[in-house]
């Protein structure tokens, strides 16, 4: 199935939207840059879908991994509160020690 710019152009929209929300300056910097890109890259060529999947693949980096961090600026001992939305992937740390899904024996090399 192939994927249109202007849908790819929609979906990083989204993926702004959703990972810069309440941080309009982010926002707006981060729309103006999908724009000057898609804008260089206006006219169809050999690399069109390239330009197309990175647009997908940036969208989908922003909506499932990108967390902000607010704190209150006033307050200099604040401590930060992170923004986690519904999107966010999830993980545990096990899933970190496993590479390729393979099951990792951790021993420990001191007697505790």
């Amino acid at each position: 199935m192939t994927v249109s710019p202007l849908s790819a152009y929609r979906q990083l929209l989204r993926a702004t939207r959703i990972a810069f929300q309440d941080d309009y300056h982010m926002l707006y910097a981060a729309r103006a840059e999908a724009r000057r890109r898609f804008d260089e890259h206006r006219r169809t060529g050999v690399d069109t879908p390239m330009h197309i999947q990175h647009a997908i693949e940036t969208a989908n980096i922003l909506r499932h991994n990108i967390v902000q961090g607010v704190r209150d600026a006033e307050k200099e001992d604040a401590q930060w509160q992170l923004r986690i939305h519904d999107d966010i992937e999830r993980g545990d740390n096990d899933s970190v020690k496993s590479p390729s899904g393979k099951n990792v024996k951790v021993e420990k090399c001191c007697s505790s």
